[in-house]
């Protein structure tokens, strides 16, 4: 029985690789050749056929558009520059030196240049005229300063706004919208 087992394993294993192996073996290969064929035929036509989609689309499809937007930009811009006030500036022609509050002996020296900016063309005779009260108002608050009161953005906001409030005081009626630190340096002495 030993050898006749071993025969009959023997022949399965030959219906394994003979017929019945050639035959799992064509379908094996059958399979992969049409994904393959699949791949190379179908892949580069689907491509093609997006590529003249959008080919098309970008040559039919976008050039009214262009002119409609570019129309409507300018629309907007020339809505907003007859909606929106001019805005002019003013700027204080010699910088200020002043010395400010110190620790000790030491007296640092603020230099300052400032610059104002105004929709009301009004404006800027009222600064012309009230220049030396600006700066009378200027001098007075800027010698109560310490270095610390000027550290960092915050120190520099809160100085614009002190700076506009008193520019505001000095030439009232007329009101400057903004104050603008063009240049600020602080050196110890």
């Amino acid at each position: 029985m030993r050898s006749g087992g071993i025969i009959m394993a023997e022949e399965n294993d030959e219906n394994e690789d003979g017929a019945g192996g050639e035959n799992a073996e064509g379908e094996g290969k059958s399979k992969p050749d049409i994904k393959k064929l699949a791949l190379f035929i179908g892949l580069p036509a689907i491509i093609l056929v997006l590529a003249l989609v959008a080919g098309g689309l970008f040559l039919f499809g976008g050039g009214g558009d262009d002119e409609e937007a570019m129309a409507e930009a300018e629309a907007a811009e020339q809505a907003l520059a007859e909606a929106g006030p001019e805005i002019l500036s003013f700027e204080i022609g010699e910088p200020l030196v002043v010395q400010i509050s110190g620790s000790g002996n030491v007296r640092p020296i603020l230099t300052l240049k400032v610059s104002f900016e105004f929709t009301d063309p009004a404006v800027e005779p009222a600064l012309e005229a009230g220049m030396q009260r600006i700066l009378d108002q200027y001098q007075g608050f800027l010698r109560e300063l310490t270095p610390d009161d000027l550290a960092g953005s915050a120190g520099q906001h809160r100085l614009r706004l002190e700076l506009l409030r008193r520019t505001n005081l000095a030439i009232a009626p007329a009101q400057v919208d903004r104050v603008l630190l063009t240049e600020i340096l602080i050196s110890q002495s």
